[in-house]
């Protein structure tokens, strides 16, 4: 495998819809509620997420890896334990892509506004500390502000120039299948996780409850969809969308319910990202058709 390839792969590219989303959705809703706005910089925003999330990824390994949490590539992420990179190269590759996204972050402030160096100097902090946030059972608060609340107010903002709490109607249409990817992979790890001496949400409430908080994890998108669409937030098309993504919600949720009789959740959390793909997929299709109709 070549160098480029390498670097590539270990960045976890297939987790890239989870960051994705809440810009992309975003800048769609904006779109929808405020025709002015300014989609160059949405665009923008997208490829600043995906720097940022690529960053928390490389740094989740390298904690990881020293923890003793990741040690069968088979299961865990193989950046390190699968010798795509020595532990050292993954923690200058994280910082390197953490200085790119932060200088793009400054790059955009300046041509929209210092509100966004807030909200992006909260969201790389985040990122840096969600190693010891995860080991403490804060790992699943982290990802939802920072691939939740934060980057929805942060493309509204680039895009509109204002802090638009309204903006947060689109949230739960997508971020709460965010933290699931997470819940999935600590829920499966949880015998590894306590053999590194580590303290995850999942550990903490035990293996029912982590089966009922991914069920409503992965289902609460399409519910909170439904009520926006009753009060006006949202129009009806994206409700179609959302539960058509379901479809694949239903299909991970057997997968979980296996854990009861002793079945195994290895690639949940990619089923989990797959989900996500596809609610971005189908809900950006809405969006589009509305804009287009």
């Amino acid at each position: 495998m070549n160098t480029l390839k390498r670097y590539f792969i270990a960045t976890r590219p297939w987790s890239f819809p989870v960051s994705v989303t809440p810009v992309w959705l975003t800048y769609e809703y904006m779109q929808y509620v405020n025709p002015d706005a300014n989609v160059g910089f949405g665009i923008w925003a997208i490829i600043g997420i995906i720097l940022f999330h690529a960053a928390s990824n490389l740094f989740s390994d390298y904690y990881d890896y020293k923890k003793g949490v990741d040690t069968d590539p088979s299961i865990g992420s193989p950046t390190i334990t699968g010798g795509l990179l020595t532990a050292r190269q993954t923690l200058i590759y994280a910082w390197v892509l953490l200085v790119i996204a932060t200088i793009n972050g400054f790059v955009m402030t300046y041509f929209t506004g210092w509100p966004l160096l807030i909200i992006g100097g909260i969201g790389a902090l985040l990122i840096i500390l969600y190693p010891w946030l995860k080991y403490h059972a804060l790992g699943d608060l982290d990802i939802f502000l920072t691939f939740g609340i934060l980057p929805t107010l942060g493309t509204a903002f680039v895009m509109t120039g204002q802090i638009l709490w309204s903006s947060l109607w689109i949230t739960l249409s997508f971020a709460t299948i965010t933290v699931a990817v997470l819940h999935a992979n600590n829920t499966r790890d949880c015998g590894r996780d306590g053999n590194a001496k580590i303290h995850t949400f999942a550990m903490l409430i035990g293996p029912k409850a982590c089966q009922w908080v991914y069920y409503i994890e992965v289902w609460l998108p399409v519910v909170w969809v439904l009520f926006c669409v009753c009060i006006g937030k949202m129009p009806w098309p994206v409700l179609i969308a959302s539960a058509l993504a379901s479809i694949v919600a239903f299909r991970n949720t057997k997968v979980m319910h296996q854990l009861s009789n002793g079945g195994k959740i290895d690639n949940l959390d990619q089923m989990t990202a797959q989900h996500q793909l596809v609610n971005l997929v189908l809900v950006f299709i809405a969006f589009l058709a509305i804009r287009l109709l």
